[in-house]
């Protein structure tokens, strides 16, 4: 009987396939991106510093909470995001994360976005729509990485967040303190004395703003004796700055007994109480001004 010779070929060929098949090693699961939402319980404005004071920036904070829908855990290593405040790209920015997400889990990370204004023009008037009471829409972009059964995986760009936010605006006068250094007052001649006191300005609020007084007033034991301006002063937000204030008058005209007593702390011997007050404003350019009537805004003894 003649052999076909071609039979056992075709069988180790239809066997291949299976033999392929067990010896290749298992495939990797695919990863699943992970999603976010915004929270708005700890989302908003840091601080908002207008151009030409501090860094002219505002810092956004934006509270996310992810989600992993993946049957294993993975770990957010990275987030490339783009923010936008009422529809206009306002910053870019990179945030490395330690994050870890159970499988089907979730956790929370807050992102701090610094937003400059000095360029920006439309921002700058989207922040004075906040500060009139208004709102403005908000979205963040991102390219996540993520870290899953040992393989770094980048999504493409998503959503992690959007929303809309407002702005509860509050106006703090500066607090102003004498330095350590004290006030100096120095008699010149009997028709001319220098009064200056060094001091600090603190500004508590969380907006910035360009501080401005048409006339500041010195009293002396309780009369006015001399007027100075201020000048404007660059008061970033939660931000101390130096300051002196410095005030020439003629103590004869204030009268023998207080003039006096003004040479007598020239010379070295006594005290005399100063107060100085004036009206205030506070000018975050382009975005808000506050109005601040008259008040004692420093007080204490030279001596």
């Amino acid at each position: 009987m003649r052999r076909h010779w071609w039979l056992p070929v075709l069988a180790l060929v239809a066997l291949l396939p299976i033999v392929l098949t067990a010896c290749a090693p298992a495939t990797a699961p695919a990863v699943a991106a992970p999603s976010f939402t915004a929270l708005s319980n700890g989302t908003g404005f840091e601080y908002v510093d207008p151009p030409g004071v501090g860094d002219g920036a505002a810092v956004f904070d934006i509270h996310l909470r992810a989600y992993n829908p993946n049957p294993f855990a993975i770990g957010l290593r990275t987030l490339d995001t783009q923010l936008y405040l009422a529809g206009s790209r306002a910053a870019t920015g990179s945030f490395r994360s330690g994050v870890q997400l159970p499988a089907e889990g979730t956790g929370d990370l807050t992102l701090q976005v610094r937003v400059p204004l000095s360029a920006a023009p439309r921002l700058v008037a989207t922040f004075a729509t906040l500060a009139g009471g208004g709102s403005a829409s908000y979205r963040l972009n991102a390219v996540v990485g993520v870290q899953a059964l040992g393989v770094n995986v980048r999504f493409p760009q998503m959503t992690v967040g959007h929303g809309s936010i407002t702005w509860n605006l509050k106006w703090y006068a500066p607090e102003i303190t004498i330095a350590t250094s004290g006030a100096s007052l120095k008699i010149d001649s009997l028709m001319h004395a220098t009064f200056e006191v060094p001091a600090t300005l603190h500004n508590p609020a969380r907006i910035g703003y360009l501080l401005r007084t048409p006339r500041l007033q010195l009293q002396l034991a309780g009369r006015p004796v001399a007027t100075a301006n201020l000048g404007r002063i660059a008061a970033p937000a939660g931000e101390t700055v130096p300051v002196t204030l410095r005030f020439e008058f003629n103590p004869l005209a204030l009268g023998p007994a207080l003039a006096a007593e003004l040479q007598a702390v020239g010379a070295g011997a006594g005290q005399i109480t100063f107060v100085v007050s004036g009206p205030l404003t506070l000018d975050a350019a382009g975005i808000s001004v506050h109005q601040i009537s008259a008040a004692s805004l420093l007080s204490g003894n030279v001596h």
